[in-house]
């Protein structure tokens, strides 16, 4: 084998010699010997960032230069904040602010210098609504801090009926305040369309301008009362706009960016900015790219690795868990794992580019992952440092900005988005993370926690507590210890919710009750039916019929409350006897095995009676109504593919496995259960061991990772047939001060990645022996060398029920082109 030295070289040249020898510069380029031309795609704005910052010296030799002739970049010389002072002196600025919706709108103009507040309301209907007053009173209470420069505010409010003349209004009213104040001025704009209110509001021009990212909601005009609803939305982002605009700078100063410079995405920005940097003074090259696919010198085929769509760990236990569990959310994951990605090389034994070799490959993995892992060791290496500079600079001086990009640190990784996205390094650090995770459950385990639930974002846990305030003080003390392990001393948790009783099937199918915060929080916890609530998502319960759904939910809900409610009416009793007879308070694990023995034996039976009794009379009620209704409630096949929500099948023997399958969760009665559930199957003429009587989940499942929110940067993952939020036509940030709606057109284009890389990965599939189940190894050989034979490993219809979720994802939500490749490829087949 030969080894090959690689030289890199920088070509510079000036653009008139680039222009004169074109020619001769690309057919140099094009010789064999040249192995890529790199930093292509980087933009002349970005790289003059990169280089000079946000304050800069020119250099000694050109100083004599008359300043029109102006500077190339080697003459300005970078300069920190800490010797040169950036925006140190007051700068003036104005907000204006901008919503419209169908045909009416709202502009807002805040002028601190002036120490006025102009709104501008477009109705066509002539109704006004919005006073001087009616502002003031909105401008003050959205005030955080009470600044005695409000108190001379003056409020003025004007109409119009039309954008026309609305437009041309605040263009007026710029040119006075330019007239005015002659001085620099910022603007601050938060409006949907930036070109469309520069293209309305020439003034604009005039002015240098810093875009705030706006929240659609905003444009959502209700029909009746929309002047007050909107003016209150324009006060609050005015009272903010001052506070915004002071961080904004304090962002500049601390990333070296110019204050205009600043992309919507600040987060990714600065963190790519920070990256850049740091590989520069490595010497390395940078890879960035506009389009999510690094620039890696002309050898980088998008096809083949375009879309990284790694596969999300998830560990669930199902069962009924009649003590106390608490949902615990995990921040800074992605954070500790990279610094702690040596030690956790040290645990393996190996490097950490192996770590591909440790997993067996999923449904995208290529033949160049495990190069891809090796080649960006050293990129990884120098974003490890770069982490634990923003670590520094967030422990040490409380550096907000470092604390953000460090939250945001595996959002920033994995967005095609980012300038310097690359799947490889995306890919190295999940599974770095999942390596710390699973470690990270082992010592839940060792510390006597019993794990229900876990995957990168939460981990529930079963506490073995029969009351709050002694799970509340094991959960204390776990969280404790678990800080004092080296290993994950980045990783923090965060308790979400405290469950006296959980009945968990998925992570989309589960119920419980449910501890309010209040009582989690207070000393004196009574748990009292005031102090709970009987949670229930059940995703498996939009299948069956509407008549029907409510019964599920409140069997369901009564198998929760009823042996909890007798739990603690038993503990009450044991309280009020250890009081007369002055014993120590604390319960001993014998009698916690008793009363939860009191508790399955008296849960027994109920199921015996009770239950038994209610569902036998709510079958026969099914059967009655839904008797010769077959027919009519069925669908044509092209409809019932499409629509997975639609009931298909015998309502009552649906209800039956559903049910069961629920009630089932619980090992402690599931003998129970099973026979109730053999006498409701005899009510529908249906064999207890019947094919038609097995449940199987309903739903198919396919998540889409790492979906990002465009104005408040939330990131997750979305289980696109399965989440209950975005069963409606628009996909929303669940969020609750949020709700902006995804971009449906990358929403899509992400879909369709997947389904090509799919596709592509079906076609290059390997064979795989039938009985050894080893991959065919030659070329030409029928048969394997055990005698089996050969079969692919993702079958056909295995690849087409993957390839028809997709195409009810598409017909839902109606992505057109995502729903023609997916009928292409399913009609080819």
């Amino acid at each position: 084998m030969e080894n090959h030295l690689s030289i890199s070289s920088r070509v510079v040249t000036s653009e008139e010699q680039f222009r004169a020898e074109g020619r001769k510069l690309a057919a140099h380029l094009a010789e064999p010997d040249v192995e890529g031309i790199y930093e292509t795609k980087i933009p002349l704005e970005l790289n003059a960032i990169l280089q000079i910052g946000c304050v800069c010296k020119v250099d000694k030799s050109a100083k004599k230069r008359n300043i029109q002739d102006g500077w190339d970049l080697a003459e300005l010389q970078m300069k920190t904040t800490a010797e040169f002072s950036y925006l140190e002196q007051t700068v003036s600025f104005f907000y204006l602010y901008h919503s419209v919706s169908e045909g009416r709108a709202v502009y807002v103009m805040y002028f601190p210098t002036s120490l006025r507040v102009h709104a501008v309301v477009i109705n066509p209907f002539r109704n006004k609504e919005l006073s001087p007053v009616f502002l003031e009173k909105q401008f003050r209470d959205a005030c955080q801090t009470p600044d005695p420069l409000h108190e001379n505010l003056t409020f003025q409010v004007d109409y119009h009926t039309s954008m026309d003349a609305g437009s041309k209004y605040v263009q007026r009213m710029l040119l006075e305040y330019r007239q005015q104040h002659p001085g620099p001025v910022i603007g601050i704009i938060e409006c949907p369309k930036l070109q469309a209110i520069r293209e309305s509001v020439r003034a604009l021009d005039d002015f240098p301008c810093v875009t705030i990212p706006c929240n659609a909601r905003d444009n959502n005009y209700q029909a009746l009362g929309w002047q007050a609803t909107a003016g209150r939305t324009s006060m609050q982002r005015c009272a903010a706009s001052t506070q915004w605009f002071n961080e904004r700078i304090s962002l500049a100063r601390y990333a070296h960016v110019p204050l205009g410079n600043f992309e919507l995405d600040w987060l990714l920005f600065t963190a790519d900015v920070f990256f850049s940097r740091a590989l520069h003074d490595q010497q390395q090259v940078l890879w960035i790219s506009d389009d999510g696919i690094p620039d890696l010198g002309g050898t980088y085929e998008g096809d083949i690795c375009f879309a990284d769509e790694v596969i999300q760990p998830a560990l669930t236990y199902p069962g009924a868990y009649r003590r106390i569990s608490v949902e615990l959310k995990i921040h800074h994951l992605a954070v500790n794992s990279l610094l702690k990605s040596s030690q956790v090389d040290e645990m393996e034994g190996g490097s950490i580019g192996n770590f591909e070799n440790d997993i067996p490959p999923g449904p995208n993995a290529t033949e160049t992952d495990y190069n891809d892992a090796s080649l960006c060791l050293p990129a990884f290496q120098v974003l490890k440092q770069l982490i634990q500079r923003c670590i520094s600079d967030a422990v040490s001086s409380g550096n907000v900005f470092a604390d953000a990009i460090l939250q945001h640190l595996y959002r920033w990784l994995c967005s095609p988005r980012s300038r310097l996205h690359d799947p490889a390094l995306h890919r190295l650090l999940h599974n770095v993370m999942k390596k710390v995770f699973a470690l990270f459950l082992a010592e839940f385990r060792k510390l006597g926690a019993n794990v229900i639930f876990a995957n990168f974002s939460k981990i529930i846990i079963d506490t073995g507590k029969v009351d709050l305030p002694s799970a509340r003080a094991y959960c204390d003390s776990l969280l404790k210890t678990l800080q004092t392990r080296d290993l994950f001393e980045w990783i923090e948790l965060e308790p979400l919710h405290y469950w006296h009783s959980l009945l968990f099937m998925d992570q989309y199918n589960y119920g419980g009750i449910q501890a309010k915060t209040q009582n989690v929080t207070s000393a004196d916890s009574s748990d009292g039916d005031d102090d709970i609530d009987i949670v229930s998502s059940w995703n498996i319960a939009e299948y069956l019929p509407k008549a029907t759904q409510d019964h599920f939910v409140l069997i369901v809900s009564e198998f929760l409350y009823v042996p909890w409610k007798y739990m603690k009416e038993q503990v009450a009793c044991r309280a009020a006897m250890r009081d007369d007879t002055s014993c120590t308070p604390s319960i001993t694990i014998m009698a916690a095995e008793n009363l939860e023995g009191q508790v399955v034996d008296y849960l027994r039976g109920q199921i015996g009676t009770y239950f038994a009794e209610k569902l036998l009379t709510i079958v026969s009620d099914i059967l009655l109504h839904f008797k010769g209704k077959g027919k009519s409630e069925s669908v044509g096949p092209s409809n019932s593919e499409l629509d997975p929500h639609l009931h298909k099948g015998n309502a009552a023997l649906e209800f039956i496995k559903h049910i069961c399958a629920v009630l089932a969760l619980d090992q402690n009665v599931q003998h129970d259960i099973l026979r109730m559930r053999k006498n409701l199957l005899k009510l529908v003429r249906v064999k207890e061991f019947a094919p038609e009587a097995q449940f199987q989940d309903p739903c198919a499942s396919f998540i889409l990772p790492n979906v990002i929110c465009s104005y408040c940067n939330d990131c997750r993952d979305l289980d696109l047939c399965r989440d209950s939020t975005l069963q409606g036509h628009e996909w929303r940030c669940a969020v609750p001060q949020c709700g902006q709606p995804y971009h449906r057109e990358e929403m899509e284009n992400a879909l369709l990645q997947i389904v090509r890389q799919r596709e592509r990965l079906y076609h290059l599939q390997d064979l795989v022996c039938v009985r050894c189940r080893q991959v065919k190894a030659a070329h030409v050989s029928e048969q394997c060398n055990c005698g089996g034979s050969f079969r692919c490993k993702e079958e056909a219809p295995q690849f087409l029920g993957k390839m028809r979720v997709f195409l009810n994802v598409a017909v839902s939500q109606k992505f057109e082109l995502l729903q023609d490749c997916v009928r292409w490829i399913l009609e080819v087949r």
